[in-house]
């Protein structure tokens, strides 16, 4: 894709065009060509249908569990995503915990139960139970995880 470079007045002019957290650059700018019949407009993607939780997935409170756990007993409360998920994913296999469908592939490119792990820690970071302050990709306890953690 070609980069080009606007005049700062021009990407103003572009942001007030924007809406926030949906268009681009590039979707403002195509707007503006299809509604002056300059470029053709696009066919309306499919909108996106929220899907359901797999009945025969693990649910994602159970990898809650398993991240307080691996984190504290396994990382000393502190450890990088990609080896606190796999470590994850290991001891729960270890232990059969996996179902068919926490290994298929989602559209992130993730399987399922990885997909599952990453939303488990994001909410375990609202609850306060990981650091909201840690570096990029590490996933930290905070002292009520830990406390959480060793009631598990």
């Amino acid at each position: 894709m070609p980069t080009i470079r606007l005049e700062p007045e021009v990407y103003d002019a572009l942001k007030k065009l924007a809406e926030p957290f949906v268009d681009t650059p590039s979707s403002v700018i195509r707007r503006l060509l299809e509604d002056t019949g300059h470029l053709q407009k696009k066919r309306p993607a499919p909108t996106a249908v929220p899907s359901k939780p797999e009945p025969d997935a693990t649910p994602q409170a159970v990898y809650e569990e398993w991240i307080l756990k691996v984190l504290a007993e396994q990382f000393k409360g502190r450890g990088d995503k990609r080896s606190v998920t796999l470590a994850i994913i290991e001891k729960m296999q270890k232990q059969k915990l996996l179902k068919p469908a926490d290994l298929e592939l989602v559209a992130t490119g993730e399987t399922r139960a990885e997909n599952s792990i990453a939303w488990g820690r994001n909410a375990l970071k609202q609850r306060g139970l990981l650091a909201r302050n840690s570096a990029r990709g590490t996933w930290e306890l905070t002292p009520e995880g830990r406390a959480a953690a060793r009631r598990k």
